[in-house]
């Protein structure tokens, strides 16, 4: 049972929106396809995952944090007697295990992630403990991407290959009992933990003025569109959507970017492009947000 679907990471969002608003440096747009990559490489591990049919409880990317120290888990599987922990890599390409690390042809060392994955573990078990659960967690760092090899890798049962998953989660569903009530509990005291508004620290630089305004394409991100009273459609691919939808969908992207600049009607119209009646623009805010201060200096807030 998936209790927590997976979704795209604040980086993620905040760089997909960056990559369509401004131009991204070389090192930036790196960091944005890698983001890509990683959530691509997560799918496909969830797709396997569902396919196995086991009981147990899933949570996917959970982002928890201890002593100032967040960390995020790809995915979590409660089973009644152990919690397993996954680490996804999607990496593709050789490489060659040497003195815990990995490097890539290029020469470059990556993390091992076995060792990623521990010290999560760690975080995780001292977390349960203080939630009052003593449950054992073992961890998987799998390498999900079917073109990866890792030469003189030794052989760990904490390491798995795509080719492995399917065995491996039968294996897990023939010995599951069916979920307790404790289980169910302990699942939902880590999801309530889950910090959906952290921030990393490593994100480009921007500013409102620099951003590129109006409303991109649910489908394709283009931002040239033709319009109606009730809807709006892309001029290059031609998807439809509701125009109230695509304006708060437009302002919600503005809020994941800008969370510390008050959102008013003047804001949100300048955001979706100068192209809506304030009116219109005034109605979404209304009918989605609280109003705070209402007149000229009037600002929307989610409560």
């Amino acid at each position: 049972m998936i209790l927590k679907e997976r979704s795209k990471s604040v980086s993620h969002r905040i760089l997909e929106s960056l990559n369509n608003r401004m131009v991204l440096s070389s090192t930036e747009k790196g960091q944005y396809e890698n983001q890509i990559k990683g959530f691509d490489g997560e799918l496909s591990f969830d797709r396997i995952l569902n396919e196995s049919d086991i009981s147990g409880l899933i949570i996917n990317d959970l982002l928890l944090t201890t002593r100032d120290t967040f960390y995020q888990i790809d995915s979590l599987l409660i089973t009644d007697e152990t919690i397993y922990l996954f680490e996804v890599k999607n990496y593709s390409g050789t490489y060659v295990h040497k003195n815990d690390s990995l490097y890539a042809s290029s020469g470059y060392a990556l993390q091992d992630p076995v060792a990623q994955a521990e010290r999560k573990r760690a975080y995780l078990h001292n977390l349960l403990i203080k939630l009052g659960h003593n449950i054992d967690i073992q961890v998987r760092a799998v390498f999900i991407h079917p073109d990866c090899y890792i030469y003189d890798l030794p052989k760990r049962e904490t390491i798995l290959f795509a080719s492995q998953l399917p065995g491996h989660f039968k294996k897990i569903a023939g010995n599951l009992p069916k979920q307790s009530d404790e289980n169910l509990n302990l699942a939902q005291q880590l999801i309530t933990r889950h910090d959906d508004l952290y921030r990393p620290t490593n994100l480009p630089a921007y500013s409102f003025d620099q951003l590129k305004k109006g409303i991109r394409c649910f489908n394709c991100d283009s931002f040239s569109y033709s319009k109606s009273r009730q809807n709006i459609y892309c001029n290059v691919c031609g998807h439809k959507e509701a125009a109230t939808k695509a304006i708060y969908r437009s302002i919600e992207e503005f809020k994941l970017l800008f969370p510390d600049i008050p959102l008013s009607k003047e804001v949100a119209h300048t955001w979706c492009g100068n192209d809506w009646k304030k009116s219109r623009i005034r109605r979404v805010l209304e009918n989605n947000y609280r109003v705070h201060n209402r007149g000229r200096g009037s600002y929307y807030t989610d409560d």
